[in-house]
């Protein structure tokens, strides 16, 4: 029998899950790679957020990752990702403070080993980044110039991208122009900044073609668990015109999220009442395509 739309993100959800958490150094036949830039703190608000959407072995086995590997995680960055999700937040603090010691409090014991993760993988150019300078903001802001695909980017959406203050990141982008690593240009009355990648990849050795992909990975999980939870929070006798008003409103709050990870949106005017439904469940399947590892 096919999967419905439903079961098909959240199995892409899962098996991202996996293939992220093992290229991040959990030990586990993922059964696929993510060739994309990784968010190791994206990944973590999915983990922890939404537990439920994932195999409780790689929930346990991303808390023993996290007391391993708290020095290549920014904390600030952890609390503005999970801004409104302050129990998920507080679980995760606390196993970092904790650090080795979480293994002994994991709720099933399983054979699943972690290890730090390898700055040399393609997909972990964050991690590598983070080593290089340090955990922060400077890292992030690295991470997202050298991946993203346009030609330039202002301050605020690299602000919102890499989850940092406004102020802070332009501080940045400023510092790295002084340093001769950025460029900046005006696009009409915006200050636009862009990195000079043969510079930044002289300095990583590696070749400008070879750097991983671009996706806004907090958006996107954020909009793939929204639409999860509406599907899981549908009553199983409900009208399909009701179906249809409600999935209007999930619709209007990931929109913008999908747009930014480049998907097209269906405009809910344009069919009326239940003929939405069709739309929906094609988008659905466009997230969960998205969503699901692209590897090489």
């Amino acid at each position: 029998m096919p999967l419905s739309t439903r079961d098909l993100l959240a199995q892409a959800v899962s098996d991202a899950a996996w293939a992220q958490w093992t290229s991040l150094g959990v030990l586990a036949d993922a059964g696929g790679r993510e060739s994309r830039c990784l968010d190791p703190e994206a990944l973590i608000w999915l983990t922890f957020a939404h537990p439920d959407m994932l195999d409780a072995r790689l929930v346990d086995a991303a808390r023993d990752w996290l007391g391993i590997n708290k020095h290549l995680l920014s904390i600030h960055r952890l609390r503005n990702v999970f801004a409104e999700d302050g129990a998920a937040l507080s679980d995760v603090t606390a196993i970092l403070a904790r650090q080795r010691e979480v293994a002994k409090s994991s709720r099933i014991k399983t054979a699943t080993k972690v290890v730090e993760p390898d700055p040399m993988v393609n997909e972990n150019l964050a991690i590598r980044l983070r080593l290089l300078m340090d955990a922060g903001s400077r890292a992030e802001v690295a991470r997202f110039l050298l991946t993203w695909p346009e030609q330039g980017a202002d301050a605020q959406h690299v602000a919102t991208a890499t989850a940092f203050a406004k102020r802070n990141v332009n501080d940045i982008l400023l510092a790295f122009v002084k340093g001769g690593v950025v460029r900046e240009a005006w696009a009409g009355n915006r200050r636009v900044f862009s990195a000079d990648k043969d510079r930044w990849c002289a300095f990583l050795l590696v070749r400008p073609e070879t750097l991983p992909g671009y996706m806004p990975w907090i958006a996107l999980f954020r909009s793939a668990a929204h639409i999860l939870d509406w599907f899981d929070a549908q009553a199983m006798d409900e009208s399909p015109y009701l179906r249809s008003s409600s999935v209007r409103d999930v619709v209007e709050q990931v929109r913008s999220d999908l747009v930014s990870c480049g998907l097209e949106v269906p405009d809910p005017s344009r069919f009326p009442a239940e003929a939405f439904l069709g739309p929906f469940d094609a988008l659905v399947g466009e997230v969960a395509e998205v969503v699901a590892p692209q590897g090489v």
